[in-house]
């Protein structure tokens, strides 16, 4: 008896033993890292897409920034033996284990408020900003409707209350052109970085294009009424030109851009007719060409299926999302974020310390 006894308590100790030495952690990195990942996109898509849909109401945007994410794991285990008395009697059962495990994330947020919030919401986009996404491959056109209110005095459709005004046909012409020129690789900036500070140079690639594109490129320079003869201009903030040789953007702030966004939201006739959002003016014609270029926001009752929705919330008991085959409105929908991450730059609150005990 005392031999069985004995021998079960050493296969006890071994189990044990080898249980402990099992390294969790690293199994949990490939999934852990995807699926966090994988929520926290989500998350950040949805939140656009709801402060989209609420300027589109009127109503305050609010963002809140994840600072931390820490996912800290416990695996526990012991094991028993009920060894007989010297008379051979055991007073419960003869052996036994337990185990537990345990996940406890822990995430951090930061509300952006104060200098923050003025300066990632209300400040505008730095010209810089905006020419390096059409440098990274974003349409121009797209970029430019969206994110730069005007160009050396030629100016886009504003949807804003306050700044409400109709655009310049020439402005979108101008786009066109642009447009077909970065195809073409036509037109590339330069930045310059001197004692902190950054410049721009946007400059007209003199050799290495065709009779057609040289002559679209000197058309484009006269609507911004540029030297003709020049390659080289610098890129400033502002509404009007100084000389004949800069190019002066007066570009939004992301509240801006959110309104203009916003204007591709559809609403139910009956909250326009109820005063609960603006209705849109009817421009023929002009109004297409921005139309044209507009992030689509669908909106319906019933929650659209989880396939076709790219982004989806739930507001005023209303479901507005992204369709999921609408290329032209997921670019759109990366472009805010990337323009938004561009645009945060006040000062980080510093996430709290976290002290994490050994088990």
């Amino acid at each position: 008896m005392m031999t069985r006894a004995l021998f079960g308590f050493v296969t006890i100790v071994l189990l044990a033993s080898s249980a402990c030495a099992v390294r969790v952690g690293p199994k949990t990195v490939a999934r852990d890292r995807f699926d966090y990942s994988a929520a926290l996109t989500n998350s950040m898509k949805e939140q656009m897409l709801m402060n989209i849909v609420k300027v589109r109401y009127m109503d305050l945007p609010v963002f809140m920034d994840i600072a931390q994410v820490v996912a800290t794991y416990t695996f526990e285990g012991s094991a028993y033996v009920n060894t007989p008395d010297w008379a051979g009697v055991a007073s419960g059962p003869f052996a036994g284990a337990s185990g537990r495990w345990a996940e406890s994330p822990t995430i951090t947020y930061n509300p952006l408020v104060g200098e923050q919030f003025a300066r990632s919401l209300l400040a505008p986009v730095s010209p810089l900003a905006i020419f390096s996404l059409v440098q990274a491959g974003w349409p121009v056109d797209a970029i430019f409707t969206v994110g730069v209110r005007a160009i050396n005095g030629l100016y886009a459709t504003t949807h804003l209350v306050l700044l409400k005004r109709k655009g310049d046909t020439e402005y979108y012409r101008l786009l066109r052109m642009m447009r077909d020129l970065q195809s073409k690789e036509a037109f590339a900036l330069r930045v310059h970085r001197s004692e902190g500070a950054e410049s721009g140079v946007m400059f007209f690639r003199p050799r290495q294009v065709d009779e057609a594109t040289e002559a679209e490129a000197k058309e484009v320079r006269t609507l911004l009424g540029l030297n003709p003869e020049a390659k080289e201009f610098s890129v400033v903030f502002g509404a009007i030109q100084k000389d004949d040789k800069e190019i002066a953007m007066l570009t939004r702030s992301m509240l801006e851009i959110l309104a203009e966004a916003s204007a591709g939201v559809e609403v139910p006739a009956s909250d326009v007719q109820e005063g609960r959002v603006l209705s849109l003016p009817d421009e023929p014609g002009l109004e297409e060409e921005a139309k044209r270029l507009r992030l689509r926001i669908r909106s319906s009752p019933d929650k659209p299926p989880q396939q076709d929705a790219y982004a989806a919330v739930h507001y005023r008991g209303r479901w507005f999302w992204v369709d999921d085959r609408d290329l032209h409105a997921k670019r759109g929908m990366g472009f805010l974020l990337t323009l938004f991450t561009l645009a945060e730059t006040g000062t980080t609150a510093s996430p709290p310390v976290l002290t994490i005990s050994k088990p």
